[in-house]
């Protein structure tokens, strides 16, 4: 009986996870995930540990500190010395330099004056962390494009999938025709031969259609942690936003992804953390105050008491360094106009990245329509060409050319589709927007339009 309900409970728990492998996931779901067990992030979330550590380091190091020693000598040869006691005529030993020596000491150390030290390594060491903050939203931001992209190529392989099956079962249909009509004895062999090798051909473009969506969905696995060959169902995705591909045009883009992108937040950072080392190089020749305090617990011996203690204030002053403190500030310097040239050039990155994602956009848009166009045309003259064929006036040629335009056809609209839906996303990626600021910038752009303007966006 124990046996029994132990099986019905694996095979409960079994079913469980089947159905959990089996759940279909939105693609924020999926997105979700890889934000939560990719490398990427983890890498990047102890990036900025260790940029909030140091930072926590340098404001440490101009707080108030205090520090125990303790000591237990044992050293040799002792010294002592004798002196007459005349009340007791016993003379009394007095040791100098005992066989034991146990010390306690306590020292405090403050500095009082850094003249822009202090402040200058705080802030510096603040902006770093700010910089790798928003690095972290940087790769954020590229994994979620990576994510959006699988999932459309996920889909876009099931929906070309789906092409082979109906290209397979009209092939079929025809070889049907074919060999009824070849019966009957008004078409030749050939055309039922002609079917078999069309047959034979379209079955081999559903196996490798197959494959790629079995590559696709690795892809996505991997990226989300999954084992690669776990079976994977995806929900559809919306149809693409709607806008007139006249409308866009890159400027405005340009000047939000300037504002938002997280690559530019960070370089921004960097350029002030660059600056603020720059002026601690510089402060590096002021004077430096120190404020020190020591109490030491000691053994006692005849010449000095068991404790002593002091508070010094120290002045630090720089003379001679053999120009190290100039060669720090010539580094830092030129440290600070690397960056400077970094944003220069990340600026005209990221502006040819958006001028690429607003073009590849508009023609995806483009594209989608036409697709669909021709779709609807391919299978209409498909549809023809084959009645043409069943009541004996047509070709089977002309039927063949019918089906091959209607599987490129509707290949075309599946990957224009998701072509259009990938666009979007490095769009939305490029801008450093949220999916929805960029769908409001769109509709934006399309009320402001004037209507004359009917010319390519530049």
């Amino acid at each position: 009986m124990r046996n029994w309900l132990l099986g019905l409970i694996a095979f409960i728990a079994a079913s469980t996870v089947s159905a959990q492998e089996q759940q279909t996931l939105t693609l924020q779901q999926c997105i979700e995930i890889a934000l939560k067990t990719h490398p990427l992030m983890k890498l990047s979330y102890r990036q900025l540990d260790a940029a909030v550590a140091r930072s926590e380091q340098t404001k440490a190091q101009w707080l108030p500190e205090l520090t125990f020693n303790g000591l237990q000598r044992r050293q040799g040869p002792t010294v002592s010395f004798t002196i007459p006691n005349p009340l007791t005529s016993v003379p009394t030993s007095i040791e100098i330099v005992k066989a034991d020596m146990r010390t306690l000491s306590a020292e405090f150390r403050q500095s009082l004056l850094s003249f822009g030290r202090k402040s200058a390594s705080i802030q510096s060491a603040v902006y770093q962390v700010r910089a790798t903050s928003a690095t972290v939203r940087a790769v954020q931001s590229q994994l979620i494009l990576m994510v959006t992209e699988a999932y459309a190529n996920v889909l876009a392989a099931q929906a070309m999938e789906e092409v082979a099956e109906q290209a397979v079962e009209r092939v079929k249909v025809i070889l049907k025709t074919a060999k009824a009509r070849y019966e009957a004895g008004v078409a030749p062999k050939f055309d039922v031969l002609r079917a078999e090798a069309e047959l034979a051909a379209a079955e081999e473009q559903l196996l490798t259609a197959r494959n790629g969506v079995a590559l696709a969905k690795a892809a996505l696995n991997q990226l989300l942690g999954r084992p690669t060959n776990s079976p994977i169902e995806l929900s559809p995705l919306p149809e693409p936003f709607e806008v007139d591909p006249s409308v866009l045009r890159s400027e405005p883009f340009i000047k939000q992804a300037f504002l938002n992108r997280p690559e530019m937040k960070a370089s921004e950072w960097q350029i002030r953390s660059a600056e603020e080392f720059l002026k601690l190089a510089k402060a590096d020749k002021n004077p430096l105050v120190l404020l020190t305090g020591s109490y030491v617990k000691q053994t006692k011996t005849g010449f000095a008491e068991d404790y002593q203690w002091g508070v010094n204030l120290v002045v630090q002053f720089p003379i001679f360094d053999s120009g190290r403190r100039e060669s720090l500030a010539k580094e830092r310097k030129a440290t600070l106009e690397q960056a400077l040239a970094q944003r220069e050039q990340l600026e005209r990155q990221i502006a040819l990245e958006v001028e690429q994602a607003v073009r590849n956009f508009q023609v995806a848009l483009q594209r989608l329509k036409t697709a669909r166009a021709a779709l609807v045309s391919a299978e209409e003259a498909f549809r023809l060409a084959q009645v043409r064929y069943e009541g004996g006036v047509g070709t089977q040629v002309e039927v063949w050319d019918a089906q091959v335009a209607l599987t490129r056809a509707r290949a075309n609209e599946v990957q224009a589709l998701y072509d259009a839906h990938k666009a979007f996303a490095r769009l939305v990626h490029s801008t450093g927007l949220t999916e929805v600021e960029v769908k409001n910038l769109l509709k934006t752009l399309t009320v402001s339009n004037p209507a004359n303007d009917g010319g390519e966006g530049r």
